[in-house]
């Protein structure tokens, strides 16, 4: 006989959740923009969203004594993640 595992034992039914309307994205003829559309053909909003940038910025260690230019014995970079506000 197999025993079930004690995880599957305390399992339920989930919830029930509400239907949520379809959106379709389309491209707006015009403007060449893709836009979303709900199950009666409307525009739907859907926020302000920006752009973001990914960098990463160069750090170095190691060299000399300051008695003169020597070279970079370690290099890692450090990244930075900008992010611009959406205007809706």
């Amino acid at each position: 006989m197999t025993t079930a595992a004690w995880g599957t034992t305390r399992m339920g039914p989930y919830a029930d959740s509400p239907v949520i309307p379809a959106h379709t994205p389309v491209i707006d003829p015009e403007t060449q923009i893709a836009v979303i559309v709900d199950q009666h053909g409307r525009t739907v909003e859907m926020g302000a969203h920006g752009t973001s940038t990914n960098t990463s910025t160069p750090t170095s260690t190691g060299g000399g004594d300051g008695q003169g230019a020597n070279p970079t014995t370690d290099m890692d970079s450090i990244p930075a993640n900008d992010q611009d506000q959406g205007t809706g």
